[in-house]
């Protein structure tokens, strides 16, 4: 699967910015909350947006459909009501391009299952689930997989952030287990959650410098600031919050010393948000119990909705114990924050700071800091269940309306 022409097509990352600054939803409320992190309405939207750009690339997998795909895509971006009606334009925008690619009509029973079963083989028996986490680690990724061992200097550095916090009553401000001696590989099944992890990871990091529910308390601080991968002003909100708590000198610069390091050691300023697209069979979740029940409804329940049930997420985390090898993976680096919102792709980045490379360097040779979960992203449960109200919720609720009950 070559998603890279795909996600690196101009068109696509201006409907993207699109999404993100319409003025049109732009001040319109989100009611769903992740994490106690305040999510904007257009940012829901993006979300719902690489969720439908995701599935479209492992469903059709073909160049050739790509220009329709985005003209469509473009097209229903500019007019949509509520996040209901993207999820149910993406499936739509789907079940089209299916039909054309199996050159058959969506006017028959027959045609209508064959339509589902597709999606179901593509999707499900031959497809795949997902891991985030930041592009310092790309390469290590493709060369050695993932596994779930555990960076002690990492782990040290998390603990004084902690330990810190703890002392001032903000209570795991860092929201992992510091005493564990191995870390699962969290994965999920939702594309628009891995999208968002990947904004995000590694997850401590946007926890102490944008991102945690404590920043509610700051009066003024920039909740972006680690979507952009800014240094500057993510320092500047942690100094905030620092001085919220009321810190000692000492404390407030323990605090800032270690987040540097650990900015530095991740390169954070040139990163870039990384999925491993797992292959489902490796996870034994390429398979539905219940898919016959499905493909038999096309004249009960519409077809929308059915495709809604094949693709939406069935599992919310999976936790994996074991390693996964390079070769039941791929990775794809995703369109970032800063460029969607400057609409702008960012060229690689060759000038990079001395410090930033040797630490790089470093962890190239140790093979440390990427085998951490920690690094990865690693999934909080009660963040799942709030980002799959984007699609299984919105979804159920579309069923309810639709055929009652």
């Amino acid at each position: 699967m070559n998603f890279k022409p795909l996600l690196k097509n101009e068109q696509l990352l201006a409907i993207l910015h699109k999404v993100l600054t319409n003025e049109n939803t732009k001040n319109k409320i989100s009611k769903v909350s992740i994490n106690g992190e305040s999510y904007a309405y257009n940012q829901y939207s993006l979300l719902i947006i690489m969720d439908i750009v995701i599935k479209y690339q492992i469903i059709i997998n073909d160049g050739m459909y790509h220009q329709e795909f985005l003209n469509e895509l473009e097209r229903f971006i500019y007019n949509y009501k509520s996040h209901q009606e993207l999820v149910l334009k993406g499936n739509e925008l789907l079940i089209n391009l299916v039909s054309k690619k199996l050159n058959i009509n969506v006017d028959t029973t027959e045609n209508k299952k064959e339509i589902l079963k597709h999606i179901y083989s593509k999707y499900i028996v031959n497809g795949y689930c997902f891991h985030s986490f930041p592009s310092a680690f790309k390469k290590l990724v493709n060369e050695e997989g993932l596994n779930q061992k555990v960076d002690y200097r990492e782990l040290e550095d998390l603990k004084k952030i902690n330990y810190i916090f703890n002392n001032h009553n903000y209570k795991s401000i860092i929201s992992k287990n510091l005493k564990a001696r191995s870390q699962p590989i969290c994965i999920t099944d939702s594309p628009a959650m891995a999208y968002y992890y990947a904004f995000r990871s590694p997850e401590y990091l946007a926890e102490i410098t944008s991102l945690s529910k404590y920043y509610k308390n700051v009066k003024s601080y920039d909740s972006n600031a680690f979507y952009e991968k800014n240094y500057e002003k993510c320092e500047e909100n942690l100094i905030s919050l620092c001085n919220h708590v009321k810190m000692t000198e000492k404390e407030k610069n323990t605090i800032l010393k270690t987040f540097t390091k650990r900015w530095n050691k991740l390169n954070m300023s040139n990163s870039t948000p990384c999925i491993a697209f797992i292959k489902r069979n490796n996870l034994a979740k390429d398979s539905y119990s219940n898919i016959q029940e499905i493909i038999d409804s096309v004249d009960k329940i519409d077809l929308n909705i059915l495709v809604s049930k094949i693709t939406d997420s069935k599992y919310q985390i999976i936790r994996k114990y074991s390693d996964i090898s390079p070769l039941d993976l791929m990775v794809v680096t995703m369109p970032s924050y800063r460029e969607i919102k400057n609409n702008k792709f960012i060229n690689d980045q060759k000038k990079k700071t001395k410090t930033c490379s040797n630490e790089i360097e470093n962890a190239k040779i140790n093979l440390l800091n990427y085998k951490s979960a920690y690094s990865y992203g690693n999934v909080n449960i009660l963040a799942l269940l709030g980002l799959l109200l984007i699609t299984l919720g919105l979804t159920l609720s579309i069923i309810i309306k639709i055929i009652g009950g």
